[in-house]
């Protein structure tokens, strides 16, 4: 087994050699990957309107993902289940009314305060 695996070091080292010698290496594909995905188009630059959407959407989803009780509001331990860090670690300047938990207006305003441009 160690004369398999020893090979199979050398081998990958001599095309590693190889690759170095102006010769590239062609790049793995991920074979579940279809063809059509693997293009690249370039993407256009998002801005003004669509882009404040898409940043309150991305936001959103993630806020309605912690409101597991869909109640319209989070408590500071299903921000930090959710993984939403920001929430988590500035609850009580988020949570002004001293409720124990906070909507995502109250998420969004905490946001704006800080700087936020695009909510």
């Amino acid at each position: 087994m160690k004369h398999v695996l020893l090979a199979t070091f050398l081998s990958a080292m001599a095309v590693c050699g190889q690759a170095g010698e102006g010769q590239s290496l062609t790049p793995l594909r991920d074979p579940w990957v279809p063809p059509a995905a693997r293009a690249t188009a370039p993407v256009p630059e998002t801005r003004g309107e669509t882009l404040r959407a898409q940043v309150e959407h991305k936001l959103h989803a993630g806020f309605a993902a912690a409101d597991v009780e869909h109640k319209g509001s989070i408590t500071r331990e299903q921000a930090r289940a959710a993984r939403l860090a920001v929430v988590d670690e500035n609850f009580e300047a988020i949570d002004r009314a001293r409720a124990g938990r906070v909507t995502f207006e109250d998420y969004k305003r905490f946001l704006r305060a800080r700087g936020a441009r695009t909510l």
